[in-house]
Order: structure tokens, then C-alpha cells, then sequence
């Protein structure tokens, strides 16, 4: 049993340090009305530039790509436009882009690209983006690529795509095991994880300002790195029962934090700093019953000044379900 233990720690350990970059590939077949709409309508110039691909749409949007490999798949990539060199420069990538499954070059448009990736930063600053359609054809989503995107409201994934999927407007894999991104600018007050849910990727909920209460269910093993960063009006959160690693600073800037209920009879382990020591006086932890002289052993669990045991369905106590 303690093998066991030591092994899923040491894997949620290794997911954290990875971010949720997701490498399986699947094989999909092409949708011929996407394709269409992709070559025929949308796009109206492109060219290219050290293995850059620049393509202009009708509505105005110009999107940048990054050639992969010799076998014609791209990774949408950061914006290149007014000689930006830099994911950290504020973006032009703004409104409702909705990114194709397809990319061609040339006079005739003889050289088809696959859209594959997006790529890491890729709308990193995008401080005026509202939302994001992803294709059926990318099969990968590397980390921070929505990092920034304060006014992101809603991401939507093509039906048809094998390896991700949106739920109202919140990014996951196609399994639901891993919430890949919670729009910033997403308005809801309250958020309950579907149960499938095992991990919570980087920066998965940073910077919304409109969640206060959120339910981790029971599956969830890790809260990744700077999860809840900067959700100024978050005031509970309930983490369930197999929830063992929570990363750096996951509810740094979480100034309005009030309660916490973990229903994990072992305390989860932090990270160096997961929580702004500002509330350590106000903010009420509340553990299961017999669970309490564990957590104020355990790294800023004992920091807490207010901690009480509870009977152990915790969720029913809060939430009377």
C-alpha cells in the first residue's frame, strides 16, 4: 500500500513539473465541409518567411504558423505582425479567431498545410482576444498557450476533434480528465468540476475574476502550478478527498479566500508557496474529523490560524447535496 501511495505521488509529482502538454497523437479523418470552408472561403493571402507561415482571412484576422516537419503540419504560432519578436510584446491576435484546419501557399495554393499545434505562448498577451475555435485537426495544445488572455471569454473545439473537447466554453481533454483552461473572462460565479476531472493543468483558472465558490471532486490528484493564480474573488474552495498535490502559487493573489474544505484525511503537499500568507489570520480551513493534528504538521496547512475538523462527506456539509 505504501509502494502504491509513493508511486501515484511520484507521477501527479512529474505531471506538475510537465504542465498538461498533451502528446498523444490520433489519427483523424478530415471533415470535407471544414476543409472547404478552410481552403475555398476564409483565407485570402499567406507567404512565407523562415519557416513562417503568414495568412490573411476575410475577416480580417491574420494568423501566424510555424512549419513542424516535411510532411506539411504546422503549429499555429505567436504573432509575428509589425515586426513583434518577442510572445511577451502585446498581441494583435484580438475578437473571435476562429482557427482553421487548413493553411495552403503559393500562387494556385498548391501547398496544403495541416494545423497540428498550437503552439506554447501562442496567444500569450492576447489582451483582446474573446474566443477561440479550435479545428478537428489539432491533436496537441502546449502549455501557456492562452496564458494572458484576460478577456478570453469562451474557447469551442470542433466536435469532430479526437483529442479535446469544450464543456460550455471551458477547454478539456476529449476524456475529461484534465481541465486544459478556464476562460478568464468567464462569468459564472460558481463552478463544480465534472467528476471525471483528474488533474488541473497550469494556469488552468488564472486570472478570472468572477468565480467565488469552486468544487474539486474526487478524482482530482494535482492543482498544477499558478492554477487559481489571481482570482481576486475566489472565497471557497472545496478540494476533494484524492487531491495530493497542489503546485506553486496555484491561489497566489486569491486575496478574498475565506474557506477551504479539504476533504483529504492526509493533507495534500504544497509547493514552496501556494497561498498569500495575508490570509493565514481570516481564511477558515476544514478538514475531516481526526485529520487536524496531520495538517498543522504539514507545510502552510500550519500556518493557518483557523482549522476545524468536520465530519468527512465535506461536500454534503457545504453544499447540502
Amino acid at each position: 500500500m505504501l509502494m502504491k501511495r509513493s508511486v501515484l505521488l511520484l507521477v501527479s509529482v512529474l505531471f506538475i513539473l510537465v504542465g498538461c502538454k498533451t502528446t498523444k497523437v490520433t489519427k483523424t479523418k478530415a471533415n470535407p465541409s471544414e476543409v472547404w470552408q478552410t481552403m475555398m472561403v476564409k483565407q485570402l493571402s499567406s507567404d512565407i518567411n523562415d519557416s513562417i507561415i503568414t495568412a490573411s482571412y476575410s475577416n480580417g484576422t491574420t494568423l501566424y504558423y510555424r512549419i513542424l516537419d516535411n510532411f506539411g503540419n504546422v503549429a499555429l504560432t505567436w504573432d509575428r505582425s509589425n515586426g513583434r519578436n518577442s510572445y511577451m510584446l502585446p498581441s494583435n491576435y484580438k475578437g473571435d479567431i476562429e482557427i482553421p484546419s487548413f493553411v495552403t501557399v503559393g500562387e494556385n495554393d498548391e501547398f496544403v498545410f495541416r494545423v497540428m499545434e498550437i503552439d506554447q505562448h501562442a496567444f500569450c498577451h492576447s489582451t483582446n482576444l474573446k474566443s477561440i475555435t479550435i479545428p478537428y485537426s489539432v491533436l496537441r495544445i502546449n502549455i501557456d498557450a492562452f496564458s494572458e488572455c484576460v478577456s478570453l471569454e469562451r474557447i469551442t473545439v470542433s466536435a469532430n476533434n479526437q483529442t479535446y473537447k469544450d464543456l460550455e466554453g471551458v477547454l478539456y481533454s476529449k476524456d475529461s480528465r484534465m481541465l486544459i483552461n478556464y476562460p478568464a473572462k468567464k462569468k459564472d460565479k460558481e463552478y463544480y468540476l465534472p467528476e471525471e476531472v483528474a488533474f488541473i493543468c497550469t494556469e488552468a483558472f488564472k486570472d478570472n475574476q468572477s468565480l467565488e465558490i469552486v468544487k474539486i471532486g474526487d478524482n482530482v490528484t494535482a492543482l498544477s502550478d499558478y492554477a487559481f493564480k489571481n482570482c481576486t474573488n475566489l472565497t471557497t474552495v472545496a478540494l476533494g478527498s484524492n487531491v495530493r498535490i497542489i503546485g506553486k502559487e496555484a491561489f497566489a493573489n486569491c486575496k478574498n479566500l475565506k474557506e477551504i474544505f479539504s476533504a483529504n484525511m492526509f493533507p495534500p503537499h504544497n509547493s514552496p508557496i501556494v497561498f498569500d500568507s495575508s490570509i493565514y489570520e481570516r481564511c477558515y480551513i476544514y478538514v475531516p474529523t481526526g485529520s487536524s493534528r496531520r495538517y498543522r504538521q504539514t507545510l502552510e496547512w500550519q500556518d493557518f490560524k483557523n482549522m476545524e475538523e468536520r465530519e468527512h462527506r465535506l461536500f454534503k456539509v457545504m453544499f447540502g447535496d
